[in-house]
């Protein structure tokens, strides 16, 4: 049957406020949920004042794409407890005509992005009464780049690396996405160590935005989504409104590792729309054709989509400047998917706490960037809550223990020793064609994973070692 959410847009007196922005939805049982959303949009409006342009229609769209996913559960909303069939109506823009035009190809994009089955509505908007007080002015022609800026160690690399090439009076526009407060201490304690260590002055300017539900209008509250699926479309608008308001050619720069961006399953039950798909390049240049349907021509650019996260690192720190600008950086960027379960980390919590550390070393994300520091000698234990290849509460034999399962999978990919055929297969599956490099991507994966044995070889214990197969 699907799930209708609708949005109610009311007009506000406070200048700092776009609107109060409200979405319900009802279940079956015939009572109505609702809640608010909160959104951050001073910063961005300081650079671009812009709410007219399709560029802002896109930025709420994603808004709105976000909260929702948020806001349904999969186990509630889904008939097979994954895919959702989500209608949202009465989205405001200001392009209304253009947006209806381009709805299915937005669809089309955020259903591969997330997993589900979105339907958009849109329905024509008034000018939005915003114009809130501030004495923040930009010069939008000094701004050479923009890049996503989300403090972990791809897009920290990414800024190292484009902020190294700019000009004389050029900078670039880092922009973030902050919800939880976490990563907004991770952009932070980056942005002031390069304030402190005078690390590329006057070059860069950062500018950041929270969206999120506001847990305080809950109306009959269900259990929340966790998942994040669509966090990376939210991610984009943002840096799309920039991009958009400096120039119609400004690339949209996505600082992330080819091995991460394609995300290969690594077992069967991770295949399809089970395996996130962030920045994956099918979602990529679909989210292109959509925008350009819009009218928006500006383009995404990821310089490291045939790149592991190793070779981003090795590559970035054969520079001498650039290397030791990594050095002084990388320990306050974040890469963890899951940093805040800390209660099953092998180590103690006031350790944690004492050493300040944000890694919990047992998911994906963390063990490629172990394998990545590991190039320029940085791997280090002790800033992780878990030595996964010298653990002790951390059991790989225990297949009931769920903070094992990402490593398990990871060690039995290798051991499984797969081929080009294989790989060219599970890629193919997952929409990779030939037009789009497959046969690039099929040799990254190949090229990846021999790193990650590299690794493994090196800093495995001799069980971890069977478990993969490897002498």
């Amino acid at each position: 049957m699907g799930t209708v959410v609708r949005i109610n847009i009311v007009g506000t007196n406070n200048p700092k406020e776009l609107a109060v922005m409200n979405l319900s939805y009802d279940t079956s049982d015939g009572i109505t949920h609702s809640t608010n959303i909160k959104f951050e949009f001073n910063s961005l409006w300081e650079f671009g004042r812009d709410t007219d342009s399709p560029a802002f229609d896109f930025l709420l769209l994603s808004v709105f794409v976000y909260n929702v996913d948020r806001l349904l559960n999969r186990n509630r909303h889904s008939d097979d407890g994954w895919t959702r069939d989500i209608t949202i109506e009465g989205i405001p823009a200001r392009n209304a005509d253009a947006m209806n035009a381009a709805a299915a190809l937005f669809e089309r994009s955020i259903n591969f992005l997330t997993g589900d089955k979105w339907t958009f509505q849109f329905t024509p908007h008034q000018a939005w009464n915003y114009a809130p007080y501030t004495d923040v002015y930009y010069n939008r022609d000094e701004f050479a780049k923009v890049a996503l800026f989300s403090g972990g160690l791809d897009s920290l690399i990414g800024f190292v690396e484009e902020a190294y090439t700019l000009n004389e009076g050029e900078k670039i526009l880092l922009v973030s996405h902050v919800e939880q407060g976490k990563e907004g201490s991770d952009q932070k304690g980056i942005m002031k160590a390069c304030e402190d260590n005078h690390i590329y002055d006057g070059k860069y300017k950062r500018i950041k935005s929270g969206v999120s539900l506001d847990r305080y209008s809950f109306v009959n509250k269900e259990p929340s989504e966790s998942t994040f699926r669509s966090r990376s479309l939210l991610f984009f608008a943002m840096g799309i409104y920039c991009a958009f308001n400096i120039n119609e050619q400004m690339q949209l720069i996505v600082p992330e590792n080819g091995t991460i961006s394609i995300n290969i399953p690594l077992n069967p039950s991770r295949r399809s729309a089970c395996s996130t798909r962030t920045t994956h390049p099918v979602f990529m240049k679909r989210l292109e054709d959509a925008l350009h349907a819009i009218g928006i021509q500006n383009t995404f650019y990821n310089p490291y989509r045939l790149k592991s996260k190793v070779d981003m690192m090795e590559d970035c720190c054969e520079n001498a400047t650039k290397n030791e600008i990594i050095r002084r950086l990388y320990r306050y960027s974040c890469s963890c998917a899951k940093r805040s379960h800390n209660y099953h980390w092998d180590k103690p919590s006031d350790v944690i706490e004492q050493n300040h550390i944000n890694h919990c070393g047992m998911c994906l994300p963390c063990i490629y960037r172990r394998v990545a520091l590991n190039i320029v000698n940085l791997d280090d234990v002790n800033f992780l809550g878990t030595d996964i290849n010298h653990g002790t509460l951390y059991d790989l034999d225990n297949l009931k223990q769920i903070r094992a399962r990402d490593y398990r999978s990871l060690l039995h990919f290798i051991r499984r020793r797969m081929t080009e055929d294989k790989i060219r297969k599970e890629l193919k599956a997952n929409h990779i064609t030939s037009e789009m490099g497959l046969d690039d991507y099929v040799r990254l994966v190949l090229h990846s994973y021999e790193q990650v044995v590299a690794w493994v070889s090196q800093k495995g214990s001799a069980r971890v070692k069977a478990i993969a197969g490897i002498r």
